[in-house]
C-alpha cells in the first residue's frame, strides 16, 4: 500500500504485507539529502528490537548521511481491531546512537499523513482544511477573474490538493469520505453556483418582505443542487477520481513495468489475459482494490494488449465516468453515479 507513496524516490522500503497476522513498524527520519527518508523496519518487534537502529545508523554512516535526531520517530503499526498489542511494546524503547526515538501516532510522510492504524483519519482531516483554505482563496478570486478561469483555478488551487496521492487514501471508509466531498461539493457552490440567487435570499431583512415569505423555513435555506455543477463544467466527484486514478497508476505499471516491485505483484490470468490476479496478502489493501477495478473497466475497454497509449485510456475513462456519473438521477447521488459496473465505453 505504501508503495504508492514512495513512487519513484530512492528510498529503502520495505512494504507493510502481512500486518493483520504481524506486526510491523516504521522509523522515521529525516535527512540532509533528499530532505525526507523513510525506512520500515522488517522485525522490530520480533527481533527484540535490537539489530534494527544499529544497521540503520551503520547504513547512514557508511552513505554520508545525517539523522536528523530532533524529527526521527516510528510508528508500531497494528490493525484496529487488536486492543493488547500496545502493552507488548509499551515497556520496550528505540534508540539511535544511544538516542532516544519516540513514538507516535501519525506521521507526516511526503505530504500524506500515516497513522498506525492505516485508517487514513488524520490524513483526511488535514486535507479537509487544505480544501477549505483553497475554497475561501476562490472566493476572494471569483470576481476579479473572468468566468473562462473559474474551472482552471478550480483544477489549480482546489483538485490538485485533493487527487494527490488519492490511490492511496481515496478507499478509506465512507463515513470519511463523504466529509471530504462535502467540501468539494461546497467548492463548486462557492466558484460556480448562482451567486446573485444566493445572495438575493439575504439582501432584505425578513420583516420587509411579503408576508407570506416572512417565515424562513427549510425551502429558504435549501442548499443549490451541485450535481448540474458537475456535470456543466465536466468536474469528477471524488468517488469517481479515486477510480480515475487508480485504473490509471495500474495501467502504466502494466504497461511500462515500472516499477518492477509493484508490477510483480500482478500476474496475469492464464484464462482470461487481459484480466489480473493480485497476490499480495492481506486482500484488503490498494493492490487488492484496484485489481478490482481493473477487471471491472478493462473488459469493456475490449484492448487486447497495452500497445494503446495512456493518454487514449484516459480520455476514454474520464468520459466515461462522467457520463455514469449523471445518467441516472439529475439532482441527487446515488451509489450507481460511482458504481464501475455501470460503465459503457463507446468504440
Amino acid at each position: 500500500m505504501l508503495s504508492f507513496l514512495v513512487g519513484r524516490r530512492t528510498c529503502c522500503v520495505q512494504r507493510l504485507s502481512d500486518m493483520n497476522s504481524r506486526k510491523r513498524s516504521a522509523l522515521w527520519r529525516e535527512e540532509a539529502e533528499p530532505p525526507e527518508q523513510i525506512v520500515l523496519v522488517d522485525q522490530l518487534i520480533s527481533g527484540k528490537l535490537k539489530s534494527p537502529s544499529r544497521d540503520s545508523w551503520s547504513y547512514m554512516r557508511a552513505n554520508k548521511l545525517h539523522i536528523n535526531m530532533s524529527k526521527c520517530c516510528y510508528i508500531h503499526f497494528q490493525p484496529t481491531s487488536s486492543s493488547g498489542t500496545q502493552d507488548e511494546v509499551s515497556g520496550e524503547s528505540l534508540h539511535i546512537d544511544n538516542y532516544p526515538i519516540k513514538k507516535v501516532q501519525s506521521a507526516k510522510f511526503l505530504g500524506v499523513t500515516i497513522d498506525e492504524n492505516l485508517t487514513w483519519d488524520e490524513h483526511i482531516k488535514t486535507l479537509k482544511r487544505s480544501l477549505n483554505h483553497a475554497t475561501s482563496t476562490l472566493c476572494r478570486l471569483r470576481c476579479s477573474l473572468p468566468d473562462f478561469l473559474h474551472r482552471q483555478l478550480y483544477y489549480t488551487l482546489f483538485e490538485s490538493h485533493l487527487s494527490y496521492c488519492i490511490s492511496v487514501w481515496g478507499a478509506a471508509a465512507k463515513a470519511r469520505i463523504k466529509s471530504i466531498f462535502i467540501a468539494q461539493k461546497y467548492c463548486l457552490r462557492v466558484l460556480f453556483g448562482d451567486r446573485d440567487a444566493y445572495l438575493e435570499k439575504f439582501k432584505t431583512s425578513a420583516r420587509t418582505r411579503p408576508l407570506c415569505n416572512q417565515k424562513l423555513d427549510s425551502e429558504f435555506f435549501k442548499k443549490e443542487h451541485t450535481k448540474p455543477l458537475f456535470k456543466e463544467q465536466g468536474i469528477l466527484a471524488i468517488q469517481n477520481l479515486y477510480v480515475y486514478h487508480c485504473y490509471l497508476e495500474l495501467y502504466k505499471i502494466m504497461k511500462f513495468r515500472a516499477p518492477i516491485s509493484l508490477y510483480e505483484d500482478y500476474i496475469c490470468s492464464t484464462r482470461k489475459p487481459v484480466l489480473i490476479i493480485n497476490q499480495m496478502d492481506p486482500p484488503d489493501n490498494h493492490n487488492s482494490r484496484s485489481t478490482k477495478i481493473w477487471n471491472t473497466i478493462t473488459p469493456k475497454l475490449k484492448f487486447l494488449d497495452y500497445s494503446k497509449s495512456a493518454a487514449s485510456i484516459k480520455s476514454k475513462l474520464k468520459n466515461s465516468l462522467l457520463t455514469n456519473q449523471h445518467k441516472h438521477t439529475n439532482l441527487t447521488w446515488t451509489d450507481k453515479d460511482f458504481d464501475a459496473s455501470y460503465l459503457k465505453f463507446s468504440q
